[in-house]
């Protein structure tokens, strides 16, 4: 595997890795050196049992079981039996709490923006260590995806379930208003145009509006504008967020003005309401709105169970602010867990990880999910050929990651205490709209509650 190094010139490359969720180096404490027991499963007795947490839901945990059902049945060495903690947040937070408690997995899925916190616990085994200790190949992953999840040379979990934002709308709403549904909009003024022509034909809103703190972040990146100081985190650790510029300040004005003008609605990223945005493309009520492409199963499974009420579920790329910039990397990756696992559970974790990330299993995890698969080899496999071909959907996420520039804007920011910077902005943008804060206040706001959560969080590390 290439392993990229912290400089200038390559920092949009290597430190994709950091963009989760730290500035550190592998010297913060993630124990980069520890060995991997590859060869420990070799001598084990009998079947070695391992425990996955996982967060995935509806058609996306179907098939993580299914695929799991096969993994178990195609061979005897290694058990996997699944557990789902309901989401990303409470598998972190119940894996932290289990570092007291000793309740951990051997093998865990944590979001993308979990990487240096994942480190900072001192209990997972890098995955680096296991590629090297077996010679594994990752040469035909997709770099960008690997790269992300490296920091200082080493890739720390293995990648599994990637994805990105992308836009959905109604085909049939689209062609009632005008609009052509094979030329969605890319831009944050044809978002509004459309949606202005789509409440002329019935529909409540244009737009669907997710509260989530994502928002900025993406439509950073899709910008080409920095999140946070030091090149975005590249250079050394940030040390304070940089999206108070006219962009942040465009984004921010533009999200107000649609909700105030009637154009768009909004809802929770989180709890019961976490999907209204998708729901009202299915009542009407929404004509378009942006989520992830992982959401692209479940709409289908939805779609076809006559649950879909007339709609033709169009998908296209993000559209966003205009510059030199694309989407970020999304998802969730699987850490290996040493605290607790004996050698043999976590030679058999690399295992299985290694088999999740086989060719056949990601064309089928993507064509079953709407995931982006992470071998490039995996879009030649004929269940996955073949459901791009039924259902052109669901290559849109992958032609736009892998077409995507790199720079250090795509990279994404490397923060330390990220869920911390988006509470910030999440409560922000709340004010925004319930207190009706100004966008430039509003922008300012945020500045300040992440640039303290991260100086905290900075000085409790040592960065």
């Amino acid at each position: 595997m290439r392993r990229p190094t912290r400089s200038i010139a390559a920092a949009a490359v290597l430190s994709i890795a950091l963009a989760a969720c730290g500035g550190g180096s592998s010297s913060d404490g993630g124990g980069a050196g520890a060995p991997c027991p590859v060869d420990a499963l070799e001598s084990a007795d009998g079947p070695v049992q391992i425990t996955f947490w996982h967060a995935m839901t509806r058609a996306n945990e179907e098939a993580l079981v299914r695929l799991t059902d096969q993994f178990n049945d195609s061979q005897s060495r290694i058990e996997v039996t699944l557990v789902n903690q309901t989401g990303y947040k409470e598998s972190l937070q119940k894996f932290r709490a289990g570092l007291t408690s000793g309740d951990l997995p051997n093998i865990v899925q944590i979001e993308d923006t979990g990487t240096q916190q994942m480190i900072d616990t001192q209990a997972i085994l890098p995955a680096q260590s296991c590629i090297d200790a077996s010679d594994y190949d990752t040469s035909d992953f997709i770099q960008r995806v690997t790269d992300y999840y490296t920091v200082e040379g080493d890739l720390y979990p293995m990648p599994f379930n990637v994805s990105n934002p992308i836009l959905y709308f109604d085909k049939n709403g689209f062609r009632a208003a005008g609009l052509d549904p094979e030329d969605p909009p890319s831009t944050l003024a044809e978002v509004r145009a459309a949606s202005e022509k789509l409440q002329g034909v019935g529909y409540k809103y244009g737009w669907g509006l997710k509260l989530d703190p994502w928002y900025l972040e993406q439509w950073s990146a899709k910008a080409g504008k920095l999140y946070a100081n030091n090149d975005n985190g590249r250079a050394e650790r940030a040390t304070e967020v940089v999206f108070d510029n006219p962009t942040g300040v465009e984004i921010f004005t533009w999200m107000q003005s649609m909700v105030d003008d009637g154009l768009a609605v909004t809802n929770s990223a989180s709890g019961s309401n976490s999907f209204n945005n998708l729901l009202g493309i299915r009542s009407k009520d929404v004509g378009m709105t942006i989520d992830s492409s992982a959401a692209l199963g479940t709409i289908e499974q939805v779609l076809s169970s006559g649950e879909g009420g007339g709609v033709e579920v169009g998908v296209g790329p993000m559209p966003g602010p205009s510059g030199n910039g694309g989407v970020l990397v999304g998802g969730a990756a699987l850490y290996l867990v040493r605290k607790g696992s004996s050698p043999a559970q976590q030679a058999a974790s690399f295992e299985f990880a290694k088999w999740l990330n086989s060719p056949a299993v990601q064309a089928d995890w993507s064509a079953s999910t709407g995931y982006v698969p992470t071998r490039r080899s995996a879009v030649d496999e004929p269940v996955l050929a073949e459901k791009w071909q039924r259902s052109p959907n669901f290559r849109v996420a992958y032609d736009q990651l892998v077409s995507g520039p790199d720079n250090l804007a795509t990279a994404g920011p490397v923060i330390g205490a990220y869920q911390a910077v988006r509470d910030a902005v999440l409560i922000a943008q709340e004010k925004m709209f319930t207190e009706g804060l100004a966008p430039a206040k509003a922008i300012a706001e945020a500045k300040r509650g992440a640039d303290a959560a991260m100086l905290e969080y900075n000085q409790r590390v040592g960065g």
